[in-house]
């Protein structure tokens, strides 16, 4: 019985493949059909696709040429602007770079001429150290300093002035003024001291600028000394004399720094001047001595005056005699003019006469 259960089964399980195999055949030949119909269809859409495709190809095409002519026209009137442009701006380059050449070597040229200037004025530079530096040198320019000072407020006048004048001790002064009374002779003298002066300036603590302040007055005063025993002389000179200093800057640190040296120069009657203190003194001397003089001669000068004056009258009374003839010449002249006016119009009325007369005998009237 199992056996049959077992062999029924089997057909049964026969019959079923069997039966699954032509459904799956036709659904083999389903799907194949479909897959035939999918294909075409597929082939169908394709081709419309490549229609469309042409279709849209060719609009696109002729969008695409418009497109790239308008492209292309555009393209070339942006590129000759640019051109253009790109000229006018290189020929304005080329003009400012030209321009700035010009201005460049005109610049290196001044700038040529402004090193040899500085060159020139280092040289003078160094020149007026050396002679800053040389004792010798500097006395000598404070000679010369002096003299131009003498020169300018006082001429070449040799009765105001003298150089290198000297005195009765055998002392040799660098100037001597001429004056009169108890300004007979004021003796001036150039110092120069300058190297205690410039260690102030250069010093970096106080400390050393005291040390050094110290060593300048000492220096001043030994100046103020010598020139008060060698050019004051009783009887001879002014009983004061002048340190001429040629550097203003020592004079002002000397007014405003030194108040025990400008005592000291008091009590030893040597006064300290500058360039522009000096000339105000001899401004005034040579107006005091021009005064002076001008007193002297007031007696001869009011005498002159006086034969000026009897020579004036005389000249009045000459010019008024010329004058009343002159008044009567006119009025001589003026009497004559009228007397001559009366003339002519006489002669005038005459020849009117006559020609009225001839008229007449004509018989035109």
């Amino acid at each position: 019985m199992e056996w049959f259960v077992l062999f029924i089964c089997i057909i049964v399980m026969a019959i079923l493949i069997v039966y699954m195999r032509k459904q799956m055949q036709i659904d083999k030949l389903r799907v194949k059909h479909m897959l035939m119909e999918n294909e075409k269809r597929q082939q169908e859409m394709i081709v419309q696709l490549q229609q469309q495709m042409q279709g849209m190809f060719q609009n696109f095409h002729g969008v695409v040429r418009q497109d790239l002519s308008t492209l292309n026209e555009t393209t070339t009137k942006k590129l000759f602007t640019m051109e253009k442009q790109v000229h006018d701006t290189l020929l304005q380059g080329y003009a400012k770079t030209d321009t700035s050449m010009h201005q460049m070597i005109e610049q290196m040229i001044r700038i040529q001429e402004s090193q040899q200037s500085l060159k020139e004025v280092s040289t003078s530079i160094q020149e007026i150290q050396h002679v800053l530096t040389d004792k010798k040198t500097r006395g000598i320019y404070g000679e010369t300093e002096l003299y131009t000072i003498l020169e300018n407020a006082m001429g070449n006048h040799h009765m105001l002035y003298a150089k290198q004048y000297k005195l009765s001790n055998g002392a040799i002064v660098d100037a001597v003024i001429f004056g009169k009374e108890t300004f007979s002779k004021i003796c001036v003298d150039a110092k120069f001291p300058l190297e205690n002066f410039q260690k102030i300036q250069k010093a970096t603590s106080k400390e050393e600028q005291k040390k050094y302040h110290i060593m300048f007055i000492q220096d001043m005063k030994k100046h103020i000394k010598d020139i008060q025993e060698k050019y004051i002389i009783p009887y001879e000179t002014c009983d004061f004399a002048y340190l001429f200093l040629p550097a203003e800057a020592i004079f002002s640190y000397v007014y405003a720094q030194c108040e025990e040296l400008i005592q000291y120069s008091y009590e030893c009657k040597v006064y300290i001047v500058s360039s522009t203190t000096l000339m105000a003194y001899l401004t005034a001397m040579k107006s005091i001595y021009l005064g002076v003089k001008r007193n002297e001669h007031v007696e001869q000068m009011q005498k002159e005056l006086k034969k000026l004056q009897v020579e004036f009258e005389r000249f009045e009374k000459r010019y008024r005699a010329i004058s009343n003839d002159f008044e009567r010449s006119y009025e001589d002249m003026r009497l004559l003019q009228i007397t001559a006016q009366k003339l002519i119009q006489r002669f005038k009325d005459i020849e009117a006469v006559e020609l009225t007369q001839e008229h007449i005998e004509n018989g035109r009237i």
